[in-house]
């Protein structure tokens, strides 16, 4: 039989190891912490919806939506499919809010293709309105603003 005094774990003479361990991990859940709130701060599609009515996320997806909408009526009329493909950083620069009444404003290039053709970029102008109400211009200054 054993003694009761010899079943219990010895202390280990290498606990420095152990605690450096525990510090990484502290340091690393600080670190990740930090990063989360300063992402936070500085998040892109934050927006003064008291202002602008509506979201800047909101916004850019109603332009996509209203543009796609566009590029589609514009393809049946000529028997055509064509495709819109946006670059999401461009769409996130090119927002901003309208400096002179209550909205957002957004000018960037989107590219159209269509089956046999090489894509093409074509300018996208979206500007929402004190209502929330967004209009969407495609192409140069031919086109029709789609509401």
């Amino acid at each position: 039989m054993s003694s009761p005094s010899n079943a219990r774990p010895r202390p280990s003479r290498n606990s420095g190891p152990r605690i450096l361990l525990w510090v990484a991990i502290a340091l690393t859940l600080a670190l990740m912490v930090w990063v989360s709130i300063f992402t936070a701060q500085r998040n892109p599609y934050l927006s003064d919806v008291g202002r602008n009515k509506i979201s800047r996320s909101k916004f850019i997806e109603a332009c996509k939506a209203s543009a796609d909408e566009f590029v589609t009526k514009i393809g049946q009329s000529r028997n055509a499919v064509f495709q819109t493909s946006y670059e999401p950083l461009s769409l996130v620069a090119g927002v901003a809010p309208n400096p002179k009444d209550p909205g957002w404003l957004l000018s960037t290039q989107i590219m159209i293709s269509t089956a046999g053709m090489p894509s093409q970029p074509v300018p996208l102008l979206c500007q929402s309105d004190a209502g929330g109400k967004v209009s969407t211009q495609v192409g140069g200054g031919g086109g029709q603003p789609q509401q």
